[in-house]
């Protein structure tokens, strides 16, 4: 047997290996052994080819790929970085074996960006490219890349067996047009003879803005000439492939016919990272075991060691990591606020609170549950409430009598809807999660349980607070939708409805709630006094004769004599001017009796709906 510690992969002594279905290789100067399931005879059903194996290159058959940048005839000339001479050396054998297979090649081009010599932990060393001034420049097609946050709701409970192969050095396989590979030129400098040259890539370039989206459409191209066999299912992640389905007998053959199917169209597979035929498989950052999903250790681990963020770059960078964690997390969007607040802001000043708050998203993150995948066709159950302008709930289906989650979801709501009454916001916290919750059921039939009469408010109250656009939004999302079906609970959060009963009436009358909440004052009424004064009010904004006018008038309405009229500020807009009116109305009828009518539904909203919110922020 043979081992070669620059190789991560075995020279001699495969037979033996295969035999004992264990994988040897070294790393940082010690013999690793990993264990892997592919016998004898899967071995022999594979074509070899399609193994990475170091010494060619895969290579699609396809047209070349095509790259538009803006200002083209404004090139791009970034002078090389300073490159140690040990990195220099480092990165020679990896760029003489790129030109050797053709991915990289020499040239003459009027553009050039730097590369680096990027050290890993084993002394090796990364050649990686700064591509930021092209992709700031580049012309990208709109990305189609498949939402990690979803594409695992295709997998169901009953598939239990699953296997995951990546694809080795994928972005090389794509090559690129003759009149685009100059945009991706650079200067390499021979460690050993200092002669200087100019390089560029033939294939799509790692490090380059479209890379992703042009191969991930490439190979979904591809994938649409294989058919997987019946009970099994392939989902694609760039160039990440899951292969699902019931019985370990279909899922270990169609992975076997997908690997010859790669392999044939010139794709490589790292046969180290292969994992064939498991009940549970790590992929896109979770571990699925069994007909569920959790998260992976590791990424957990990676957020609890992060630090305080100190910039703005560092919360969003936070943000994304914690944010593909949410479906763990009951009330994400509730404890995330403090970190987008930082965002809204010139200058990050991190508190001891705010560690507080990141102290909870990471134990929330370690004390992460299990989730079921979904079934679309079975019934799903929603549990939806409003807290702190934030609707949160939790996606369930039953298994055995149980409530199982499928997801917990949560949303902020938007500014305008913050200032309406809590049954009014549990409208837009419904209509939220419902449309969260499609991405998940794909359709399916879903009951919605939420400690608001949604359906009667909408239909009854939500009009004085409602625009015709959002009435409309609503009712076609929680009314007209023949998949849902709208109760009501007595639960209070996630967890008193998955433990608890679903079925039951709210601990509140909403209208009750909703005119305790908005009411002003106990003697302002919204309909006509059969005693007191009768005013008109009224005000306009308008252009004439190429000048911008305001003005407002209160009219008698038993006499006909204008009260109180004049102009006012040219910048004032006609909605400004309708309740200045009013405002003075009300200032004129001081300690009297009267009705005042406006044709302003906003101004007649101020006083009536908004009125109590606006009170509270004086």
């Amino acid at each position: 047997m043979l081992l070669v510690e620059e190789a991560d992969y075995n020279l001699l002594g495969r037979d033996l290996i295969v035999a004992l279905g264990i994988n040897l290789i070294v790393r940082d100067s010690q013999i690793v052994v990993s264990i892997y399931k592919l016998t004898c005879e899967d071995e022999d059903k594979i074509n070899p080819k399609v193994w990475h194996t170091g010494r060619e290159a895969g290579k699609l058959d396809m047209t070349p790929i095509s790259v538009e940048i803006e200002r083209p005839e404004d090139p791009i000339r970034i002078k090389q970085y300073s490159i140690p001479l040990e990195g220099r050396r480092g990165l020679k054998p990896i760029i003489e074996d790129l030109i050797k297979k053709g991915i990289l090649e020499p040239c003459m081009s009027r553009y050039n960006t730097p590369i680096l010599a990027i050290k890993k932990t084993d002394g090796s060393y990364r050649l990686v490219q700064d591509l930021r001034a092209i992709n700031e420049r580049t012309k990208t097609r709109f990305p189609v890349v498949a939402n990690p946050y979803t594409l695992l709701n295709r997998v169901s409970p009953e598939d239990t067996w699953y296997s995951v192969i990546d694809l080795k050095d994928a972005f090389w396989t794509c090559p690129l047009a003759e009149g685009s590979r100059d945009f991706f030129a650079f200067q390499w400098e021979d460690p050993d003879t200092n002669r200087k040259q100019q390089l560029r890539w033939a294939s799509l370039p790692q490090g380059f803005v479209d890379s992703p989206n042009l191969f991930g459409q490439a190979l979904e191209q591809l994938l649409s000439q294989f058919s997987p066999r019946k009970g099994t299912k392939i989902l694609q992640y760039v160039d990440d492939l899951l292969v699902a389905g019931e019985t370990e007998g279909d899922v270990r053959e169609c992975t076997i016919e997908l690997l010859n199917f790669l392999g044939e169209k010139g794709l490589k597979v790292s046969k180290q990272k292969l994992q064939f035929t498991e009940p549970g498989v790590k992929y896109l950052g979770h571990w699925l075991i069994r007909g569920k999903k959790k998260l992976d250790p590791e990424r957990i681990a990676g957020i609890l060691e992060l630090p305080s963020p100190k910039n703005k770059r560092q919360v969003r960078q936070l943000l994304g990591l914690l944010g593909y964690c949410r479906q763990w997390i009951e009330g994400y969007s509730d404890k995330a606020k403090f970190l987008y607040e930082k965002l809204t802001k010139d200058k990050i000043k991190w508190t001891e609170q705010d560690d507080k708050e990141l102290q909870r998203l990471k134990e929330a993150l370690v004390t992460a549950p299990v989730l079921s995948l979904p079934n679309i066709n079975k019934k799903f159950q929603l549990f939806v409430d409003v807290s702190n302008h934030t609707a949160y709930g939790v996606l369930t289906q039953e298994w055995a009598g149980d409530k199982k989650p499928v997801s917990y979801l949560s949303k902020l709501l938007d500014p305008v809807s913050r200032g309406w009454p809590t049954c009014l916001q549990a409208i837009v916290a419904v209509a939220l999660l419902v449309e969260e919750a499609k991405k998940i059921t794909f359709g399916a039939h879903m009951v919605v349980y939420t400690p608001h009469n949604v359906r009667t408010i909408l239909q009854q109250k939500a009009e004085k607070w409602l625009t015709d656009a959002r009435l409309l939004k609503y009712e076609a999302i929680l009314i007209h939708a023949p998949e849902l079906e709208l109760r009501t609970t007595q639960a209070s959060n996630p967890a008193g409805f998955l433990y608890g009963e679903a079925l039951g009436k709210p601990m509140h009358i909403c209208s009750d709630l909703i005119e305790l909440q908005t009411k002003v004052r106990e003697d302002l009424e919204d309909e006509e006094l059969d005693e007191g004064e009768k005013w008109f009010v009224d005000g306009s904004a308008r252009v004439i004769e190429g000048k911008r006018k305001s003005g407002y008038a209160i009219i008698n309405g038993k006499t006909g004599e204008v009260v109180k009229s004049g102009p006012l500020s040219a910048s004032w807009s006609a909605q400004a001017c309708e309740l200045y009116a009013v405002l003075q109305a009300l200032r004129e009828l001081k300690g009297k009796t009267g009705t005042i009518f406006t044709d302003s539904k906003y101004a007649f909203e101020v006083v009536h709906t908004f009125g109590k919110f606006g009170r509270k922020g004086d």
